[in-house]
């Protein structure tokens, strides 16, 4: 689980959601929504109830295309909040992103009425691996699509649709739009993704990329094994990957090595 994850797992909890009588009627019918819109587009929906930590996708022949699913049409129910099956295709530079995009926009919705949070949209366009391993640039939408009876973040609708422009640009181009409004909010996140790792530990990634093993860099940086360790599991929690070879993959991809 990455660092931003986990910043998002506050936000959810801090909902205290549990302290509430919640209707399972309002989620059946989100499924439904959820449903007819991947049904109508042949796109992929994801409804999540944060009360339960729990997702359901709904996939079009979209699903089939980024190996997700063989059938024309998928629905499947997953025992968490996280959209693994999606994000573990996600081109690692992307998932950085795009995991800033969902805290500034949950943080940001998370201090508004409950008219509010569902007329604020969070967009950007991403790269997803397909089922042959090629890029495929999807458009994606995060928006609430129910509050619960004190205003709360309850059921969250994320789209993701192939986009019909395929050449990548430099960022996903992320945007939180006021559909009441018509405002629109462009963030970057070119800086504060560069700093996602601290130059020890870009320093540490680089002697792994070489070969070298913990003693030899601790000895090299003159600190502790522990130490090289530690900064070891932050760069695998942070780009959220679950080894070293991973970890190197992910961190050339996004321009740190």
């Amino acid at each position: 689980m990455d660092i931003l994850r986990k910043e998002l797992n506050y936000i959810y909890s801090s909902q205290n959601l549990g302290n509430e009588i919640l209707d399972r009627e309002h989620i059946e019918e989100c499924k439904v929504i959820a449903g007819s819109i991947a049904s109508a587009t042949n796109a992929c929906c994801v409804l999540t109830d944060a009360a339960r930590d729990y997702c359901y996708l709904f996939g079009g022949e979209l699903a089939s295309l980024l190996g997700i699913g063989d059938a024309p049409r998928l629905y499947a129910e997953i025992c968490s909040s996280d959209e693994d099956v999606i994000y573990n295709r996600l081109h690692p530079e992307d998932l950085v992103e795009k995991r800033m995009l969902e805290y500034e926009y949950f943080k940001f919705v998370d201090s508004l009425p409950a008219e509010d949070k569902v007329r604020h949209k969070a967009i950007c366009r991403i790269r997803i691996k397909d089922r042959e391993g090629r890029y495929r640039v999807l458009d994606n939408s995060t928006q609430i699509l129910k509050t619960s009876p004190n205003g709360k973040i309850w059921l969250i609708l994320c789209c993701y649709d192939l986009s019909p422009i395929q050449e990548f640009q430099t960022d996903i181009n992320a945007h939180i739009k006021n559909n009441h409004t018509g405002e629109i909010t462009s963030l970057s996140f070119s800086d504060k993704k560069n700093h996602i790792l601290t130059a020890r530990e870009k320093e540490i990634l680089l002697l792994i990329k070489e070969g070298k093993p913990s003693k030899q860099i601790a000895d090299t940086l003159s600190i502790s094994i522990h130490t090289v360790n530690r900064h070891r599991q932050n760069i695998l929690e942070k780009l959220s990957v679950g080894n070293s070879m991973e970890a190197i993959m992910a961190a050339t991809a996004m321009g740190f090595l």
